[in-house]
């Protein structure tokens, strides 16, 4: 864990309340100079402590099929697992797990023939994964990004 000042967590939080708001405006906010939020922002990316970003709703660019793959495979073969499904861009999330899957991947589909495709011609084709559970999400009620900062 990288150690962050209080104005560093501060600025981590605003941003998470505005990805937009201005230097000026944390300054303000924070009671400090406009260079110092500067600074600390660009240590805060410069070290990849935080990443701008725009964050989309998928369901209001076409992406009505948002889905969560549990993913078992060949232990021997997991790396390789991982690097396939790494470089699909329709997967949005990937983790090593515990418990009834070794991987759990989300991803995005515009429609079930979309999704019946990835399914059966791209993810069951890799070499090393023995079995699948597919769950599509019928209604995403919460997503946040603001994690947060540790105290």
């Amino acid at each position: 864990m990288m150690n962050l000042d209080k104005i560093e967590k501060k600025v981590i939080e605003l941003l998470q309340q505005d990805g937009r708001m201005s230097f000026v405006d944390m300054a303000n906010r924070l009671g400090v100079a406009e260079a110092t939020v500067r600074r600390k922002y660009n240590r805060l990316i410069k070290d990849g402590i935080i990443q701008i970003t725009a964050v989309s709703d998928p369901h209001t660019i076409g992406y009505n099929f948002p889905v969560i793959i549990g993913v078992n495979v060949d232990v021997k073969k997991l790396e390789h697992v991982i690097n396939e499904l790494k470089a699909m861009k329709e997967v949005v999330y990937l983790a090593v797990t515990t418990g009834l899957y070794d991987l759990i991947i989300q991803t995005y589909f515009s429609s079930s023939e979309k999704l019946k495709d990835f399914l059966y011609h791209k993810l069951t084709k890799i070499d090393g994964v023995k079995e699948t559970q597919t769950s599509v999400l019928l209604n995403v009620v919460k997503q946040s990004n603001e994690i947060g900062v540790a105290e």
